[in-house]
């Protein structure tokens, strides 16, 4: 677990803090995700949890421990750091640039390649294709896993990624986050992953840290209560007025709450694992008003377009209620 303890960063000259007082834990396993406004603290915060930046007060744990307790050139070799603009050496090999805290810990050769190996088939890249080629001979988005490949070379429990994804096309971008996803979903790791985009966030977080101008945590939440509760108006407006379609793509048919199953002709079905967006997008482009949930002996049940279109209306509901009282 990754706690911030009452950490402010202060520049010397600065009209206010870059971070103030931020307090927040990250629990093992989770992906943090920091969003927020340019120049509202994201990175700052994630670079003081490897000391890259050190606090004017406050502190940071890990695991229990203030992350000073730890010489910084060690804490940042058992902390996997992503970045936007990948950082691969140009003259090494993609398998020399995946080894190289490997081999600062003095790994034998027949570790590394092993490990090497391993980690590039992770990513997705073929080991007899990419080992022995060099950054430029690959595309921007394999160039980011090998990045991620390396920041996890020796089975860190605490990741850190800032944009790690930014700087490429949107295609390819999407397919980063499905792929990263997915190897989260089988490593586990702790991760602390800053954004400026507010879809990339509700989409790879567990939790995510919205932080002011200043450095001030405005909302420290799950994407669903984010999404649905918004915790003041700065919020809701970062997080945009199209809340309850970013709901939609957040929300798997199997979260609703489904009816009994139809058997009309030309009903289609949906596996539960579909958005209530595709949902939607398939409702609309069948002409049916209701769509059965596969299950594993026939159909869960169903689900209508009323019951996805009540989603539109439940945040403007809320919001309505929260001027009231």
């Amino acid at each position: 677990m990754i706690e911030f303890r009452n950490v402010t960063k202060s520049y010397r000259g600065a009209r206010r803090p870059a971070v103030d007082d931020l307090s927040l834990e990250v629990y093992d396993g989770e992906i943090c995700v920091f969003v927020g406004p340019s120049g509202c603290g994201k990175t700052t915060s994630m670079k003081m949890v490897n000391r890259l930046i050190e606090p004017t007060s406050g502190q940071i744990l890990l695991d229990g421990k203030p992350n000073t307790s730890l010489d910084p050139v060690e804490l940042r070799r058992g902390i996997g750091y992503v970045i936007q603009q990948v950082g691969l050496f140009p003259h090494r090999t993609i398998a020399e640039n995946v080894a190289v805290v490997p081999k600062l810990l003095r790994w034998n050769s027949g570790r590394i390649r092993e490990r090497v190996d391993e980690l590039l088939g992770l990513v997705g890249l073929d080991p007899e294709t990419y080992r022995d080629r060099y950054p430029a001979e690959l595309s921007g988005g394999q160039q980011q896993r090998v990045g991620v490949a390396r920041a996890l070379a020796v089975d860190p429990p605490v990741m850190l990624m800032d944009e790690p994804f930014g700087a490429v096309d949107p295609l390819a971008r999407e397919r980063l986050q499905n792929e990263f996803l997915d190897i989260q979903s089988r490593v586990r790791k702790t991760i602390i992953f800053v954004t400026h985009d507010i879809d990339e966030a509700i989409k790879m977080g567990d939790r995510i840290a919205v932080l002011e101008e200043g450095g001030v945590l405005a909302q420290y939440d799950t994407p669903e209560r984010l999404l649905t509760e918004p915790a003041s108006e700065f919020v809701a407006s970062f997080v945009g007025a199209d809340r309850a379609i970013k709901r939609l793509a957040l929300t798997s048919v199997r979260d609703l709450e489904l009816d009994a199953p139809v058997s009309a002709p030309g009903t289609p079905t949906i596996s539960p694992q579909t958005t209530a967006r595709d949902a939607l997008s398939i409702l609309l482009g069948s002409g049916a008003d209701r769509a059965n949930v596969a299950g594993a002996d026939g159909p869960a049940g169903s689900v209508s377009i009323e019951t996805i279109r009540a989603m539109f209306r439940e945040p403007a509901a809320q919001q309505e209620e929260s001027r009231r009282g």
